[in-house]
């Protein structure tokens, strides 16, 4: 059984978005999933790229 954290809405993004974090009996993540409805084509740039990469490349991108 997974308890689940939502972040719904997530501030500081241009248009909607929102963050369900999974996690198991010992309150380790199980799974993440990252929601943005809005398709701008910036997340081909974070395929196959480490996770602590992305805060550099997405302020770059988008001034966030």
């Amino acid at each position: 059984m997974y308890k689940e954290i939502s972040i719904d809405p997530i501030t500081r993004l241009e248009g909607h978005g929102k963050i369900e974090i999974f996690l198991d009996d010992k309150g380790d993540v199980a799974h993440a999933v990252l929601q943005i409805p809005e398709l701008r084509g910036y997340e081909r740039f974070g395929v196959g790229r480490l996770a602590e990469e992305m805060p550099r490349i997405t302020e770059t991108i988008c001034g966030v």
